[in-house]
This record gives structure tokens, C-alpha cells and sequence, in this order.
């Protein structure tokens, strides 16, 4: 389980300290192995589906300005082409405070 300090930080670093100290007594550890574990994705890139990304600035769970490294544009350069959405918000407390945000967000990516 990762340090309270760190988690507000990293996961919910714009959320109130009460809403950060809400949202932590919710967290189960969950274990690191599979974050780093290679997946079998050539299906994935061969679907003729639609694709979205939806980006939210301020998620520092995954450290931001390195190319190589982080959701945006590491993670979502593997899309190939994909509409991009981008809205305020971090890691875990924007979801949880702000969940209508999040789901137009979610709509706009779906909207044809």
C-alpha cells in the first residue's frame, strides 16, 4: 500500500486533504507485477474500430514530460488513430467528486 502522502500526490493530487483522506481508506493495494508484464495486443491494433483517448491534464500518477514515458502521448500514440479528449482532472478524485464530467467526457469520445 503506498504512503498516504504519496498517494495524494500522485493519485488524487487535486482533491481537498478530506476528499484525499475519503478516497485512501477505499484504496486495496493492488499488486505491481502486471503493470509491468508485456500484453499480446497485435488483435487489438488490427480492429476497424473507433478509438478514444481521453486525457486528464492534471493526472501525475504516471510522471508527465517525458515522452518515453507517461499516459499522454506514450500510452496513447499506441491507438493509431484516435479522437482525443481532453479535460482538468487526476488520477482518482476527479472520477470520484466530479463523475458527470467524466461521463460527458466518456460521451463526447463515443459521439458517432
Amino acid at each position: 500500500m503506498l504512503p498516504f502522502p504519496l498517494f495524494r500526490e500522485s493519485f488524487a493530487n487535486l482533491a481537498s486533504y478530506a476528499q484525499a483522506q475519503q478516497l485512501y481508506k477505499k484504496v486495496t493495494p493492488e499488486p505491481a507485477g502486471p503493470l509491468f508484464e508485456k500484453l499480446y495486443l497485435k488483435k487489438f491494433y488490427s480492429l476497424q474500430v473507433p478509438k478514444s483517448y481521453v486525457h486528464l491534464m492534471e493526472d501525475s500518477a504516471i510522471t508527465l514530460g517525458n515522452p518515453n514515458y507517461g499516459w499522454h502521448p506514450h500510452m496513447s500514440s499506441r491507438l493509431g488513430l484516435y479522437r482525443f479528449i481532453q479535460a482538468h482532472g487526476d488520477h482518482m478524485s476527479t472520477a470520484q467528486f466530479e463523475p458527470k464530467l467524466i461521463a460527458r467526457k466518456i460521451y463526447e469520445a463515443s459521439r458517432d
